[in-house]
């Protein structure tokens, strides 16, 4: 595991107020997966289990902090957005979970670079999943634009 620039997770909180509420509490790199470990107690709804609005906001962010991670490890940050999104449950959340994301096609990760070095802006597909005691919960498929400066 490889922590995330130790200056990224208080940035994203002043950048993002939201972020400071919604239980994060650790962000880190796993080989070429984005981690994050959140509590649930923030996004408990009335069943006690996770709100999936809740949840799948932090997929949307998780994606997010991926593609800009990224790009300031290529000295290249810039706007990023979520172009569309689409996600399921396969299980209620329960208890305290982590995300990962990743991006299925190495080739992606490259060809989103070399978009980007030339054009000024690309697209990355990623995919992201909320685990509970190891099983998946939640998957997210999205698709992130950096827009160049």
């Amino acid at each position: 595991m490889q922590a995330v620039d130790q200056d990224f997770l208080p940035w994203l909180k002043q950048a993002i107020p939201l972020t400071e509420h919604l239980g994060i509490k650790e962000l880190q790199w796993q080989g070429d997966e984005l981690t994050m470990d959140l509590s649930l107690a923030p996004l408990v709804n009335d069943k006690g289990t996770g709100f999936g609005g809740g949840v799948a906001g932090l997929a949307t962010l998780l994606g997010w902090c991926y593609v800009t991670l990224l790009l300031d490890e290529h000295s290249r940050r810039c706007p990023v957005v979520v172009k569309e999104s689409s996600n399921r449950f396969t299980a209620p959340i329960t208890a305290d979970f982590s995300m990962h994301c990743w991006c299925e096609d190495e080739k992606g990760l490259e060809s989103f670079l070399n978009r980007y070095a030339e054009k000024g802006r690309g697209s990355l597909q990623l995919l992201i999943e909320a685990r509970q005691q190891g099983k998946a919960a939640f998957h997210y498929q999205g698709t992130y634009v950096a827009l160049g400066n």
